[in-house]
């Protein structure tokens, strides 16, 4: 009889599948121990009257694992069940229970029954309560995430800022005295070759009387006030006399003074040697590159 019964087409198809139950449980059974401690929730936070999944997963599913639905238990009217599937996702197998709690806090399921499958026990999950919120539970903020390299770009940037920041006060303290006194330089360049236009225009003037001797004074006064930063405009020729190396100006001075309130009138002859000894006196000044006597310069 039993083998009538092995021929039969039914009994095979009822013997083949119980078969494929039995090996599936036997690939699942050592994860079901651990389905409720990996079980996780869709969505992660569920409030009081939300319709939410719960997934257990349960590890690789064996070849002739097949995909079904299980009849829910009776459960209280806290707790509705609405659809239970063990599913295939991928190359594993998980438990899908799809349910609806309307009291907030820790929520115990009912033992769960699949032919050829041990009992599901001890699944469970929290409920929020919108007028509780303390009673939600999230994860803390995750960290920013930073593209490759970031940091190292941003540690660079501030070293490249910080020596070129130090190189330029240290160029800026090295070259300061050197531009300043090229910037002198050249500037006392300038004033000698204004007053030598001055003294050439002078020359040109086809008479020329004591106004001359008088603007040629007032304009060389101006002009070592402006080399030396003393203030030569007030000087009388004796106070010249008193710096040092200020001879020959003391003497320019005192001469021109005598001619302009003196003689009776200056002759070309006069202003011409006027004009001699100032032009020479500046281009000795241009050729030797120091300032003329003066009290900041100790000359």
């Amino acid at each position: 009889m039993n083998s009538a019964c092995s021929a039969c087409p039914g009994v095979k198809s009822r013997a083949g599948k119980s078969r494929a139950l039995f090996c599936a449980s036997l690939v699942l059974l050592p994860p079901l121990a651990r389905a409720a401690d990996n079980a996780y929730l869709i969505p992660q936070i569920v409030f009081v009257g939300d319709r939410a999944t719960l997934v257990a997963p349960l590890g690789t599913a064996d070849a002739g694992f097949q995909p079904m639905s299980i009849e829910a238990p009776e459960t209280s009217d806290d707790l509705v069940l609405h659809k239970i599937t063990l599913e295939r996702k991928g190359g594993d197998a998980q438990l899908a229970v799809e349910f609806t709690a309307y009291t907030p806090g820790k929520i115990e399921f009912p033992v769960i029954q699949a032919p050829g499958f041990p009992d599901f026990t001890g699944l469970e999950a929290v409920v929020a309560s919108i007028l509780e919120p303390s009673s939600m539970t999230l994860s803390a903020p995750a960290a920013p995430i930073l593209a490759p390299g970031t940091a190292r770009f941003i540690y660079g940037s501030v070293a490249m800022v910080m020596s070129l920041l130090i190189f330029g006060i240290g160029l800026r303290l090295f070259w300061t005295n050197r531009f300043v006194n090229v910037r002198k330089s050249l500037f006392q360049r300038y004033l000698v070759l204004s007053m030598k236009r001055f003294i050439v225009k002078l020359r040109k003037q086809p008479e020329k009387d004591g106004a001359a001797l008088d603007l040629l004074s007032a304009q060389f006064r101006r002009f070592l006030t402006r080399f030396t930063g003393a203030g030569c405009l007030a000087m009388s020729a004796a106070e010249f006399a008193g710096l040092e190396h200020g001879a020959p100006l003391s003497r320019m001075f005192r001469r021109w003074d005598t001619l302009r309130f003196n003689a009776q009138s200056v002759s070309q002859s006069d202003i011409a040697s006027a004009l001699d000894d100032v032009y020479n006196y500046i281009s000795a000044l241009d050729n030797a590159g120091k300032p003329a006597p003066g009290k900041n310069h100790g000359v």
